[in-house]
């Protein structure tokens, strides 16, 4: 019994008031603006309104009596049966209120996402006869929150992508990375790259994921006038299809369904350039979106300008090694042409002091040439020594200048110790530290006439110290750098690049201190 019934018996209305109440109940429930349904205990439904009939599609004379409703509502049986079960729950226990959310076929075929609010009916004796159900279209919100999470999620790839292409100078790992990201957005475990080999007039597999060994082998090269991959790059333009089985002029009736695939693959671009195809397989029979093919596109053309630059990058490594080695040989062939000149001039005024009666003024020659042989030991023992590949990445800075150490200085007789914490720096800074270290260790060998030299590379947090201390003759400082010599200029170019400070302490006469200080959070 309602409020409104308790204050106002039945019997107490006039049937022209009985007649305006259910007038005004029957127009509330009719044009309220919600899908409104009555249930009776076994179930079945017994009011169905308006906005039921709208969302739904299914009018009131096809439901009232007619129990198939959930079957029509629910297509799927163990949905269905799942769906019932928990109105059936419901029903058995006495709550004012429960909520819950279900996906329904409207009648059109139209699937659609409804809110249910229940609540019960219960007489005055606590038992419950029936309920009534409010159900709200939630489908457009929930298809505007998807879409903004498909958005969200591509655009995550596409930073994702652009991170890794702008941390790393690697290719492998550039490739690689770029294929784990994208895999799972385009729906996906398997993917290749192909880049341009232009020595053998093909593309060649570059990276893959989710292939086996035997499959990657089958496409390490593919040739530009055959295939999907071919294709793509014959047509600078995306291809997909459904299914590759219609691409194979023969299909060997022993291969499986489950090899077949649906294939994407569009060009990567760089400076208007095709550098390579990015190809991804899904599951037959599955169409790809224009969305999904523009996703693509977008983000194999993050990885083409990747690409690019990795190939920049090694053209100016290869060319700064080619003006190194050259440099290298000028000093070479300038150093050694001195030396050999210095001794034969020093060798032939011996000889003839030997041969006009006096030995000791001989003697003072014989030592010159002594020390200049001495001398150009020491350079030639240096210059080769930069000639040998510098491969940071596996002997670490530590054990690099350790072997520079082990293999000039202490060779030429000079007391060379290292003192190091473990640090781990990025391969950049290390790069830079290095060759720091050794343009301060070459002007000990040329000008400091020492005994002894030690390096020290400490760390205290993030904060990183390295020392290059000799007690040779010493220099005057600003004198070196205004005349240009000993390589300061390019510690310090080195220096300003890693956002390190280079202090260089030292006068005539009391050796030399190459002090280099910057932090890890600098590098990052």
């Amino acid at each position: 019994m309602t409020d409104v019934e308790r204050h106002f018996p039945e019997d107490h209305l006039s049937d022209e008031a009985r007649a305006i109440r259910e007038q005004f109940s029957h127009s509330i429930i009719e044009n309220v603006n919600v899908w409104l349904n009555v249930l009776d205990p076994n179930m079945n439904i017994v009011m169905w309104n308006a906005t039921a009939e709208k969302i739904s599609g299914y009018t009131r004379e096809e439901v009232l009596g007619h129990a198939r409703i959930w079957e029509w509502l629910y297509p799927d049986e163990a949905y269905r049966q799942q769906i019932v079960d928990e109105v059936q729950a419901m029903l058995s226990r006495p709550m004012a209120l429960e909520k819950f959310e279900t996906r329904i076929r409207c009648k059109n075929g139209e699937m659609k996402t409804i809110t249910w609010n229940s609540r019960f009916l219960i007489d005055d004796g606590g038992e419950v006869y029936g309920a009534i159900t409010f159900g709200y279209d939630i489908t457009h919100r929930q298809q505007a929150e998807e879409a903004l999470q498909k958005a969200h999620d591509e655009l995550s790839v596409l930073y994702d992508v652009a991170s890794v292409a702008s941390e790393s100078i690697d290719l492998s790992t550039i490739l690689n990375l770029s294929l784990e990201r994208v895999l799972p957005i385009m729906k996906s475990r398997k993917g290749t790259i192909h880049l341009w080999d232009g020595e053998n007039e093909g593309l060649r597999l570059a990276a893959y994921k989710g292939l086996s060994f035997a499959g990657a082998a089958q496409l390490s090269s593919v040739s530009l006038h055959s295939g999907l991959i071919g294709r793509v790059w014959r047509n600078q333009a995306p291809l997909t299809t459904s299914n590759i089985v219609t691409e194979l002029d023969r299909v060997p009736e022993t291969v499986p369904d489950r090899l077949f695939h649906s294939y994407l693959g569009v060009p990567m671009r760089a400076k208007g350039e095709i550098r390579g195809v990015f190809s991804v397989l899904g599951k037959a029979g599955y169409n790809y979106s224009a969305g999904e093919i523009n996703l693509l596109t977008s983000i194999a053309d993050q990885v083409g300008v990747a690409v690019e630059n990795a190939r920049l990058y090694e053209q100016e490594r290869q060319l700064a090694v080619a003006e190194e080695r050259r440099r290298l040989a000028r000093d070479l062939h300038d150093s050694v042409t001195q030396s050999l000149y210095s001794l034969t001039l020093f060798a032939e005024a011996a000889q003839r002091l030997v041969r006009s009666g006096e030995p000791q003024r001989a003697d003072r020659y014989l030592a010159r040439v002594n020390d200049t042989a001495l001398n150009a030991l020491k350079e030639m023992r240096m210059l080769i020594y930069e000639l040998r590949p510098l491969n940071l990445q596996t002997e670490g800075i530590v054990e690099a200048i350790q072997h520079r150490l082990d293999a000039v200085e202490r060779r030429v007789g000079i007391k060379a110790h290292l003192l190091a914490d473990n640090v781990d720096l990025p391969a950049a800074t290390e790069t830079e530290i290095y060759y720091i270290v050794q343009e301060a260790l070459n002007n000990v060998l040329r000008h400091a006439n020492a005994g002894s030299v030690n390096v020290r590379l400490r760390a205290n947090g993030q904060h990183i110290c390295v020392e290059v201390e000799d007690a040779g003759a010493g220099f005057d400082v600003a004198a070196a750098e205004a005349g240009g010599g000993m390589g300061l200029a390019n510690m310090r170019e080195r220096a300003t690049r890693i956002g390190w400070d280079l202090h260089i302490d030292s006068a005539p006469g009391r050796g030399a201190t190459v002090q280099l200080r910057g932090s890890l959070e600098a590098d990052k």
